[in-house]
């Protein structure tokens, strides 16, 4: 009975996001023609607007499909005649389909995009990493388009596919005669997107010289690990990054021996561990029969924890020569400042699927999830200083996954750079909040300013939040402004008011980010430092 009524959770929320999308695909462009433009590998067509043209589904990397699965991405071919850019590439494979009408993708899959100002460049360029736990996504969804962000900022945005879960994060030792294969094929997947955007961003009116990258959730996390490694210093790929809702130890980091491990049985799931050369027989099955080796229940992954995910970046002795946290704290990157930050209610999507108990069995369910550490969180959490059970538990969520290591990255990456630090606590309105509070029932947490409600005021797309209150269209400008300015300078400062402070580890400080922004200091003040504690179980 319990999984019925799970069942039926699942659908209402996916038939929520299929309304939103249905209705953000009648927003239509007006295309003024088409424009070709070389480049290092054969000539594009691309179409252009009144204020933006646009190069879509562009190549950057071989497919990595046949020999090339699960090795690391090698250049794309040269094209004979003109390549049209007007569409989209495939999305990569995914592992769980979270909206009905997300296609499954396809291992052909390594593209990008890009969106650039019909104004004299060079121009900065901000360069895209979509999220979506590192299982899901694609730099094709709509709620990424770069034209408005372009337009408004006048900067190039690029965007980019990259391999994803067992096809991106897989490790394995040496199998028969074939060599180790070392994972992080999502991260060096992104590293060729920004080698090609340093040849060949220039044709579109970019600057290599001037790129920021930045992401939200599993991007901001991959925006993370692209800091941390040495492999983007020399040449250098970025020069500033931008983190929202996401750091480097957001989801799982394995040691070699633990990703390895993994993969071993992956490849025994698809029953390939007996073959004289196992690699070989893996690299045989379809796309869909290693998706059937990897979770498929949302709600099942959702209920655990992002650290005991079976895959994640990988300290591989190469990219990762040690863990990227410690790689932060003692690596050299020097002028590369960063700007990071939350929103206020991340936890209520990540909890929206859990079973919310009435308030007198509250106290059992935090002894369960967390058996080390309840009596504890019962005093910073307790339930009658939240609207619900649910909103207590999304609030311990926030803090773990989100709030506290984004305080701690801030902490670490300050002594070398400048960091801005934010916390998003504007009042959004959404068709998700009335309707999850409906169908989640009463003991829910409220949805709040959810997880990922920030990309609509960033990208001007609203896909999950209305942006259209006098109220949405200061935050919007706001964060458009400062993200802007931050491309272009490495300060979001320029015009803001109040002008954003510097981040200082002294005062934990940060800009809570509403329609009447302030400076405030101590973040998550009492909470993290329980969370960042190292003695906490």
């Amino acid at each position: 009975m319990m999984n019925g009524f799970l069942r039926r959770k699942r659908y209402h929320v996916q038939a929520i996001a299929l309304l939103a999308v249905v209705s953000a695909l009648f927003v239509g462009c007006k295309y003024k023609g088409n424009i070709q433009t070389e480049t290092s590998y054969g000539t594009l067509l691309g179409n252009r607007d009144d204020q933006v043209t646009r190069f879509l589904g562009i190549p950057f990397a071989a497919p990595p499909v046949g020999e090339l699965r699960w090795a690391d991405p090698q250049p794309p071919a040269h094209w004979e005649g003109v390549r049209d850019a007007t569409w989209f590439g495939h999305a990569c494979n995914q592992t769980v389909p979270l909206l009905p009408v997300r296609s499954p993708g396809r291992e052909d899959c390594l593209t990008l995009n890009i969106w650039a100002p019909n104004t004299p460049g060079p121009h900065p360029v901000m360069f895209w990493i979509h999220g979506g736990a590192g299982m899901i996504g694609s730099a094709n969804e709509i709620q990424y388009d770069g034209a408005k962000l372009a337009a408004a900022q006048n900067v190039v945005v690029v965007s980019a596919n990259y391999r994803l879960w067992g096809w991106g994060l897989l490790a394995l030792p040496e199998l028969g005669s074939r060599p180790r294969i070392k994972g992080n094929q999502a991260i060096k997947d992104l590293i060729m997107a920004l080698q090609w955007v340093q040849g060949d961003i220039h044709h579109f009116g970019g600057d290599p010289d001037n790129v920021t990258v930045f992401g939200e959730s599993a991007g901001a996390y991959n925006t993370c690990a692209l800091l941390a490694t040495p492999k983007t210093l020399e040449p250098r790929l970025f020069h500033k990054a931008i983190l929202q809702s996401g750091v480097c130890d957001t989801l799982a980091i394995r040691t070699r021996a633990e990703s390895e491990a993994e993969g071993l049985r992956m490849i025994e799931k698809m029953g390939c561990m007996e073959a004289d050369e196992p690699l070989d027989c893996a690299r045989s099955k379809t796309a869909a029969r290693i998706r059937g080796t990897t979770p498929t229940n949302i709600i099942k992954a959702l209920n655990m924890s992002f650290s005991e995910w079976p895959f994640g970046l990988t300290i591989d002795g190469d990219l990762f020569p040690k863990h990227p946290l410690q790689l932060l704290a003692e690596l050299e990157r020097p002028d590369t400042p960063i700007l990071l930050g939350t929103n206020k209610d991340e936890g209520s999507l990540f909890t929206a699927l859990m079973i919310h108990p009435r308030a007198e069995y509250y106290e059992d369910v935090v002894a369960r999830r967390y058996p080390d550490a309840s009596e504890r969180l019962l005093e910073l959490y307790s339930v009658e200083n939240y609207v619900s059970t649910g909103a207590a538990q999304a609030q311990i969520r926030s803090d773990i996954i989100m709030n506290c290591p984004s305080l701690r990255m801030a902490r670490i990456y300050s002594h070398q750079n400048p960091v801005w630090l934010y916390h998003f606590t504007y009042d959004v309105k959404s068709v998700f909040q009335p309707l999850a509070r409906t169908l989640l029932g009463r003991n829910s947490a409220p949805m709040g300013t959810f997880h990922a409600t920030d990309l609509g005021f960033i990208f001007d797309t609203p896909l999950l939040t209305s942006v259209n209150r006098e109220t949405d269209l200061v935050v919007k400008h706001f964060f458009q402004q400062a993200w802007g300015n931050f491309a272009r300078t490495g300060n979001p400062n320029d015009g803001l008011m109040p002008p954003w402070e510097n981040f200082d580890p002294t005062r934990d400080n940060y800009l809570s980010l509403n329609e009447d922004p302030s400076n405030l200091e101590g973040f998550r003040a009492g909470y993290c430092d329980y969370w960042l504690d190292p003695s906490t179980p």
